[in-house]
């Protein structure tokens, strides 16, 4: 299994508007200001209702 972040700060997630977190042709978040969001604390693909 591969590691992936757990968290993610507003540096990664303005990079990730830019499309530099994921790669050419994947998912992005929106930029600011329609990025509503500074942080994200905890994220799994193992836990949670539907994991």
């Amino acid at each position: 299994m591969a590691s992936f972040p757990t968290s993610f700060d507003k540096e990664a997630l303005l990079a990730c508007a830019r499309g530099e977190l994921f790669g050419p042709g994947n998912a992005q978040l929106p930029a600011p200001p329609m990025l509503m969001m500074d942080r994200i604390t905890d994220i799994s693909e193992d836990r949670g209702e539907h994991g």
